[in-house]
């Protein structure tokens, strides 16, 4: 398991360092609610990262590069950035926000083949699926591992077990 991480509703490192208020915020007055990929708050936010560990690599902070369904006025809501020049397996990270604040990334080592499961996120819910590459790139997955990160009054907590690896 990742150090930076713990299961059964405990939160990780990066989220009690946002509750702290050790992290710098990345918010404004909402101006509009629903999905803002474009949103200052997550470009931000990618801008804060430091680069992918042991390569150097910066994070695309192009937002026609995001995923997800950050939204201002959403109670948890995550956009998911990868590396500049990425392929379709680079490491992806997922930045969560609570009411457009920037908070931390979901875990604390960026997985590849992450998506968000749209069906099953709700307004306190981000639900993230992490693929275990198949044979190929283009092969089914082998496996797909959903970790739900839910809202609790005043932090996240990730209600299942981090993806393997």
């Amino acid at each position: 398991m990742n150090k930076g991480l713990a299961c059964g509703g405990a939160i990780s490192v990066l989220f009690a360092a946002a509750i702290q208020g050790a992290t710098q915020a990345h918010a404004a007055p909402p101006t509009t609610c629903g999905v803002n990929l474009e949103s200052q708050q997550v470009i931000g936010a990618v801008r804060s990262l430091p680069p992918y560990p042991g390569t150097g690599w910066a994070w695309n902070a192009d937002p026609r590069t995001f995923e997800g369904n950050f939204s201002p006025c959403a109670t948890l809501s995550t956009a998911l950035v990868t590396v500049e020049g990425a392929t379709g397996s680079s490491p992806t990270t997922a930045l969560m926000f609570h009411n457009g604040t920037y908070l931390g990334t979901a875990t604390a080592k960026a997985y590849g083949f992450t998506s968000l499961n749209n069906a099953r996120t709700t307004d306190d819910t981000v639900v993230l699926n992490y693929k275990t590459p198949g044979a190929c790139n283009a092969c089914p997955p082998a496996a797909i591992t959903s970790v739900r990160y839910q809202w609790q009054g005043d932090h996240v907590a990730m209600l299942d077990p981090a993806p393997p690896g």
